[in-house]
């Protein structure tokens, strides 16, 4: 059966239509990602009625694609894009009340653990570290076998690290990366194996970026990657880098951010190599609630 999920994150808003037979195998049926930056668009913690009324439209036409592809209902969730705003309750309901998709809020601890199903859903690791980098939080699980052994979310993102330390001409990589070590330090797990698995579209925008570099296609990324993607960001190489851009799209002017955050995981962790997922928050947002349905 084909299920719609719908990802409210803080820079896109997605769609995916999943068939639970595939889950972890094979791509989305359908997918569809809109760049809303509904964080850019937050004033004094509040999101403005344009903006919901923008929110509200998408998601409404989210929900007939789904109708017109599955006989399920829309799941959908929303991480730190709405996370903590004041007028949380109005945005909910206004959305509702336009599309008839009743949007779950989620904390960063179930954030954390769904990106965890989705990335051990695609690889066969026992042990280690499960990261998944968003536009406004960075969630981090430490595991072992199928037991989460703790979590914590971030409160940083591509997104605002980009808004922070690359946005309007500033190119501060190395004070970006100390910002995020020192967060590091302060309130990341402890590692309980030698893998690191990366998921989410960050993750994915970089290992892209490594596959056309070295004309490859594998999931694997080493801590040499970065520096040569941070390299030939920063380098001249116009027409090369516009052929990536097209590639990336919306991601593109985010690589900074992802590589600063990656790199300092990996040199956190102490792991020469990372693996990038094939799955990750949707799909296990998916396992998650397949479980509950037929538990019941």
């Amino acid at each position: 059966m084909l299920y719609p999920v719908i990802d409210i994150g803080s820079n896109t808003v997605k769609i995916a239509v999943l068939d639970e037979e595939t889950l972890f195998r094979e791509a989305p049926v359908f997918f569809k990602a809109v760049p809303l930056k509904i964080k850019s668009k937050i004033v004094e913690n509040n999101l403005p009625d344009c903006a919901i009324e923008e929110l509200a439209e998408l998601i409404k036409s989210f929900s007939e694609i789904g109708k017109r592809l599955t006989c399920a209902s829309p799941i959908a969730f929303a991480t730190a894009s709405l996370r903590g705003i004041e007028n949380l309750t109005d945005v909910l309901e206004k959305v509702k009340e336009k599309s008839g998709v009743e949007i779950r809020v989620i904390s960063g601890k179930t954030e954390a653990y769904y990106s965890f199903l989705g990335a051990k859903g695609s690889v066969s690791v026992k042990n280690g570290i499960s990261v998944d980098l968003g536009g406004g939080s960075t969630e981090i699980l430490s595991f072992r076998k199928t037991r989460v052994l703790a979590s914590t979310s971030l409160p940083f993102g591509c997104l605002t690290l980009y808004q922070n330390f690359f946005e309007n001409g500033k190119n501060d990589m190395e004070g970006c990366r100390a910002f995020i070590r020192e967060h590091l330090k302060k309130s990341s797990p402890r590692s309980s194996g030698n893998s690191l698995l990366l998921s989410g579209g960050s993750a994915k925008a970089i290992l892209r970026y490594k596959n056309i570099l070295e004309n490859k296609k594998n999931f694997t990324l080493q801590k040499s990657h970065f520096l040569k993607i941070e390299e030939h960001f920063n380098s001249d190489l116009v027409k090369e880098k516009e052929k990536i851009e097209e590639v990336l799209k919306d991601r593109f002017r985010l690589v900074p951010p992802a590589l600063a955050v990656f790199s300092e995981i990996a040199d956190h962790y102490k792991q020469e190599q990372v693996l990038v997922c094939r799955s990750g928050v949707r799909e296990g947002c998916l396992y998650h609630y397949l479980n509950k349905k037929n538990k019941k």
